[in-house]
């Protein structure tokens, strides 16, 4: 079922103009063809469904020019820009034009560093701002952004009890990331020891609160291209898991 819904999905994605789409839907769009991408590039294939890989790669670079110019905005909410910070990043990963890290890293300086000064201050502990740190210290090599990422990292997993649905699949992304980028050997061992225990339940409630949001998109389907964006970037990437695993192959 929820191969036949991607492929909709997939189709309705195809269709929008970037001029249509609300600036908050451009998160979900962006990752959801990143993971197409992987997704066509691991199994050509798979060309015949979702395009050529040009094709998305050029979908790709356009939604990255939108965020790229949001990011003058510099009225925007400060965790707001964090998350297109790290979704430049993102995009560069893939596209690698060094516009974007250009872009992407001034940003984060203006945001981590006040003017005036040479030292990091957080604007606020979000997940957006854990990833923004997690990518600074991949793109530096500076250890002061990994030691400040796992200090969010380990206050997160002490009150996640406490998080909302959404926030917890925030977090969960946030340290998932962490644990990609910096490494989870950075962590204590205590600390270690709680995110396994976490593990379980974490992504037990994350996958609960994203079906609950793909059985709501299926019942009022509607013009919400936020509620498409983040169905899209979900089941983009299942169906990736889904290939990798019936083709015995593994991938973050």
């Amino acid at each position: 079922m929820e191969k036949n819904l991607f492929r909709e999905v997939y189709k309705q994605v195809c269709g929008l103009a970037l001029k249509d789409c609300p600036p908050s839907s451009l998160s979900g769009l962006l990752h959801g063809y990143l993971s197409v991408y992987l997704m066509v590039r691991v199994y050509p294939w798979l060309e015949d469904d979702y395009g050529s890989l040009w094709d998305i790669h050029d979908r790709i670079r356009e939604i990255a020019r939108v965020i790229q110019e949001l990011l003058k905005d510099k009225d925007l909410p400060v965790d707001t820009r964090a998350g297109y910070v790290v979704d430049l990043m993102d995009a560069y990963l893939l596209y690698s034009d060094v516009k974007f890290l250009d872009t992407a890293l001034d940003v984060a300086y203006e945001i981590l560093i006040p003017k005036g000064s040479d030292k990091i201050v957080l604007p606020c502990r979000t997940p957006n701002i854990c990833r923004l740190l997690c990518n600074c210290y991949y793109f530096t090599g500076e250890d002061e952004y990994g030691v400040l990422a796992k200090n969010l990292v380990t206050e997160a997993l002490g009150i996640s009890r406490k998080f909302s649905c959404e926030e917890l699949g925030d977090w969960w992304r946030a340290i998932c990331f962490y644990e990609d980028v910096v490494g989870v050997m950075e962590l204590s061992l205590e600390e270690q020891i709680r995110l396994e225990e976490e593990r379980v339940r974490l992504t037990t409630c994350v996958k609960q609160w994203k079906d609950e949001m793909i059985e709501r998109f299926i019942e009022a389907p509607g013009k919400d291209l936020g509620a498409l964006a983040n169905v899209f970037k979900v089941l983009a990437k299942r169906n990736f898991y889904e290939y990798n695993e019936l083709n015995g192959k593994i991938f973050h």
